[in-house]
């Protein structure tokens, strides 16, 4: 049975707390700071590192469950279950008394829940801690679960369904549609957030069995990093004992199913003024893989989320004004919150390589697609020459750098070496996997890993049908420009217009947006 694991950042402790002192043997850390072996320590695996500018205290409470693990029928019930254990109050306080509690510390306790993971996360100063972990606490081991609460967070899930996501949100829909799409009949295939028939089918009892059936202490990894006191990691450790022992093994996952060719589902929204585009396939690679580094550069280098870099952003935002922003990726990406970074702490057990092309006019749809796959495929197909990955390289390693600048970020990344059970940390095994990259080890890997034809692609858009007939009819589509471009573009323009998709009516799905994620 999988050990209760407490994942520790000792810093030198501020406010006159005493600094955390750590013996045992130690292995290398990309900072430089020491980290204690975890078979030093008996029943509790110990990161330990100190950081004498700390001035906060980070919390990172990490359980191994997510929506894959949502009962048949039932599709969101563990997000409302994470939902209830932070936002319905504890046995000692309301939901409004809890939140009165923190509000002086300028404290929250907050929750992310993708297919594999659930994260409760919190930063508080450390002068507040004493007063705050008693909160956090009582929040994950005795939160309130009443029917007040219950009634007001299921309408509050529904909302963030129907009104957000599938409402308001095309640049998520598109992505959530493209993942329904590859993980059909798969634990992955719903959004986390939820069916519009599986939330309605959940009841108060339904969440307090999926607490104790998936939030438990077999399951968890709780982070800490900052300004601590000593032996605090010790009652933190003792504290979350108390969980319930979980009942069994967690469930295996089907491989997606497989296709052959552009597989297309358009999304028809009447409501939607441009055209958002997910394209994608699924992967054996995670962060643990061989390849995975090589795989990593080659898809930053087309496309390094929300950075001027990359090839397509390059070639269809910058010289022809298409959209707002083209990114590729090698595993799920999230985005933290307004920053241009991944949110830490969605490892998943399987992963997906996707394309991701910021609204477009519906008029350049479909030749922003076409451009996507070609400069894709061109690069596939040629591959990145030794200068460029030298050049790129160095920009990457340092970008890098920015991943880790506050005490939950870097704690967040050590719960994600944990989990993919990273002998080296993750970014130091980035940086020193691209200095020994070359042409040649780039083309092997893109060739066994990135090179397929056989790809799914979701599409958001209004007047689906007109779409579809376009797509499968392999007419040219030509872009229409607010401004003259040069010919080096307009003759590049000729070869993307007429790209071949090869798409039969067979191939493209078109699905109402009442019925997606109805059921």
């Amino acid at each position: 049975m999988k050990r209760l694991a407490l994942v520790l950042f000792a810093a030198v402790a501020c406010n006159d707390m005493p600094p955390v002192n750590v013996p045992g043997p130690t292995v290398a850390h990309p900072t430089g700071a020491s980290i204690e072996s975890p078979e030093t320590r008996g029943a509790v695996a110990t990161l330990a590192r100190r950081n004498p500018s700390a001035r906060v205290v980070a919390f990172r409470i990490s359980f191994d469950t997510g929506s894959s693990e949502d009962p048949a029928g039932k599709e969101g019930l563990t997000a409302l279950t994470a939902a209830m254990t932070v936002k319905s109050g504890t046995r000692a306080l309301t939901f409004a008394e809890l939140s009165r509690a923190l509000y002086p510390m300028a404290a929250s306790i907050d929750v992310n829940v993708d297919r594999d993971q659930t994260v409760f996360s919190a930063d508080v100063a450390a002068a507040d801690l004493p007063k705050f972990y008693p909160l956090l606490r009582d929040v994950i081991l005795a939160p309130r679960l009443d029917d007040e609460s219950f009634k007001r967070l299921k309408a509050r899930q529904t909302s963030a369904l129907d009104d957000e996501l599938k409402g308001a949100d095309d640049e998520s829909l598109g992505k959530e549609s493209l993942e329904a799409a590859i993980y059909a009949d798969h634990p992955y295939g719903h959004p986390a957030v939820g069916t519009d028939a599986g939330l309605a089918a959940i009841g108060l009892d339904d969440v307090k069995a999926q607490r104790a059936r998936v939030f438990c202490k077999d399951r968890v990894t709780v982070g800490i990093a900052g300004a601590y006191p000593e032996g605090f990691d010790k009652t933190v450790a003792h504290d979350l004992d108390a969980l319930p022992k979980c009942a069994g093994p967690r469930p295996g996952l089907p491989e997606p199913q497989k296709h052959h060719g552009l597989r297309v589902v358009l999304v028809d929204k009447p409501s939607a003024d441009a055209t958002a585009i997910s394209i994608g396939f699924p992967t054996t690679m995670t962060r643990a893989s061989e390849d995975f580094p090589a795989a990593m550069f080659f898809t930053s280098y087309l496309g390094l989320h929300r950075q001027s870099a990359g090839v397509l952003f390059n070639r269809l935002r910058e010289q022809r004004g298409l959209n707002y922003g083209d990114y590729a990726y090698a595993e799920y990406f999230e985005q933290d919150g307004d920053t241009r970074f991944t949110l830490p702490n969605i490892a998943r057990r399987e992963q997906l390589v996707s394309i991701w092309l910021r609204p477009v006019k519906p008029a350049n749809g479909v030749f922003a697609l076409r451009g996507a796959l070609y400069y894709w495929g061109k690069y596939v197909e040629d591959g990145v020459p030794d200068a460029e990955i030298a050049r790129f390289g160095n920009f990457l390693s340092h970008y890098q750098s920015l991943e880790q600048q506050t005490e939950s970020r870097r704690l967040g990344f050590a719960l994600d070496d944990k989990t993919y059970h990273l002998a080296t940390p993750y970014i130091e095994r980035m940086r020193a996997a691209w200095t020994t990259l070359d042409g040649k080890k780039l083309a092997q890997v893109i060739k066994r890993d990135l090179s397929t034809s056989d790809m799914t692609i979701a599409i958001v858009a209004k007047n689906a049908a007109a779409l579809k007939k376009t797509l499968v009819s392999g007419d040219k589509t030509p872009p229409t420009y607010d401004s003259p471009k040069p010919k080096s573009v307009t003759d590049e323009d000729k070869i993307i217009e007429a790209l071949p998709l090869h798409l039969k009516d067979a191939d493209v799905t078109i699905i109402p947006i009442a019925d997606l994620f109805a059921k």
